[in-house]
């Protein structure tokens, strides 16, 4: 067999574990993003899981003023969401979508569904499912840089790469850059731009394993992307957003979440002060987010850095029956489904209805009907937000889930470890017989015609 059908048949090892696991269990784990994001980029029939996505109704009644005035501002500081020509992203797996579309085990819950990211995918409507595209159409039919579909063929101005850490936040922000110069359909020096970065979780996820992912480190690449923005992107708002405690996770129980987590997840079998350094660094790394941008330095007359908190305590949700609530994740327990973007974005954009040091940081799982409306007349920025009257929090009940199962331990790891070990074994045996009895039939139809 060529290197190429051997690599192939390896991920397919991953799915028939996959098969298995899923008899114990409603959810199908990826072994790894970018192992399967190849399997998911293969040319496989994914129409019947695309057409059951498009049933599940995610979105938002809007009844905001949109003002007709068409006179664009000279200042980010009093930037209206009618003013925004143009959106784009940085981030990770989850700006990336991964898994999103997916609700069961096929090719789409290992390919990234990069219209449905909350922070730039743009398909359907907001009636239909919540993305922060989606909202600026209601105010500006014309806006352009939005992810559409499946894949990197319409991505667009969603430049997230999948298993991306904060070190390749500067390549980003340069690809950025270079997709914003050359398409002739942005104007540099005129649109407004709003750019949503979502960016570290990989460096905590890793952090056992990583020592270089230090609070100093993550600061220092911050500072150098951030300048990088301010220097070469005019006209434009970023966005910033926390991170979550991604402990929060080891919520998501059973065996094929175990699977999934032992591969992806390595330090949450590292034991209790591994489990608690994640944690730390998750507040250390939100904590220089918050400090570097309220300090004002990247801020100039028309470009401007805000830190959107709540995604900083965003949580498992728990279902009626007391268990996590896993119709918030894609099928790998790990990244968001479509529900969960919905949500994400819902949120998102309250916060930026919000003045700097009056955002609500208590994340909530559920939307409301109508999508919240702006109560002061720009969006808010560092430097605007004393000025401005102070925007009314949501009126969601917003209170903090208990633990909904104990710590994962090394025994659940170990047992989905067995049954990836078992499944890999039947289908090698599986295959092994089907190739044989195909290469005899083959030869046989062969000498018959000759």
């Amino acid at each position: 067999m060529t290197g190429k059908m051997i690599r192939f048949i390896g991920i397919l090892f991953v799915l028939c574990a996959l098969l298995i696991g899923n008899s114990f269990s409603k959810k199908v784990p990826a072994d790894t993003q970018k192992l399967l994001l190849e399997l998911g980029q293969t040319d496989c029939d994914d129409e019947t899981e695309s057409e059951a996505a498009k049933f599940r109704n995610t979105g938002v009644k809007f009844q905001c003023d949109v003002s007709n005035e068409e006179i664009s501002p000279s200042s980010v500081h009093q930037l209206r969401p009618e003013d925004i020509d143009v959106v784009g992203a940085i981030g990770d797996s989850y700006t990336a979508a991964f898994g999103a579309g997916a609700n069961f085990l096929g090719p789409g819950a290992f390919r990234e569904h990069r219209g449905l990211s909350f922070s730039v995918g743009g398909d359907e409507t907001l009636e239909s499912h919540v993305s922060i595209p989606n909202i600026l159409h209601k105010y500006n039919p014309n806006l352009y840089g939005f992810s559409e579909g499946v894949g990197m063929e319409n991505s667009n101005l969603n430049v997230a790469v999948t298993g991306a850490t904060s070190e390749e936040f500067e390549a980003m922000v340069d690809q950025l850059i270079d997709h914003l110069v050359t398409d002739t359909q942005i104007n540099m020096d005129e649109d407004w731009k709003l750019i949503n970065v979502f960016l570290g979780g990989n460096d905590i996820f890793d952090s056992c394993l990583t020592p270089r992912f230090t609070p100093e480190y993550f600061k220092n690449l911050m500072i150098s992307s951030f300048n990088t923005l301010k220097a070469m992107v005019p006209r434009a708002l970023v966005n910033v957003m926390g991170l979550p405690d991604i402990v929060e996770l080891r919520k998501m129980t059973g065996v094929v979440c175990d699977v999934v987590h032992l591969s992806m997840c390595p330090c949450f079998y590292a034991g209790e002060d591994a489990i608690k350094k994640l944690q730390e660094l998750s507040k250390s790394y939100n904590t220089i987010l918050e400090e570097l941008i309220s300090s004002g330095d990247f801020d100039t007359d028309d470009f401007a850095i805000v830190y959107q908190p709540v995604t900083s305590t965003s949580y498992v949700p728990v279902a009626e029956n007391g268990r996590a609530d896993d119709s918030f994740f894609a099928p790998d327990c790990i990244h968001l489904s479509r529900k969960g973007h919905a949500s994400s974005a819902y949120h998102l954009w309250a916060n930026m209805l919000e003045p700097v040091n009056a955002k609500d940081t208590m994340w909530s799982p559920e939307i409301e009907e109508y999508l919240p409306c702006p109560k002061s007349p720009y969006i808010y920025t560092n430097r605007n937000s004393a000025t401005q009257s102070v925007a009314g929090s949501l009126s969601a009940n917003k209170q903090q889930s208990s633990p909904v199962s104990k710590p994962k331990s090394l025994e659940g790891g170990v047992i989905a470890a067995i049954v990836v070990l078992v499944a890999s074994v039947i289908f090698i045996s599986g295959y092994l017989i089907y190739h044989n009895i195909f290469k005899s039939v083959k030869l046989r139809w062969s000498y018959e015609r000759l």
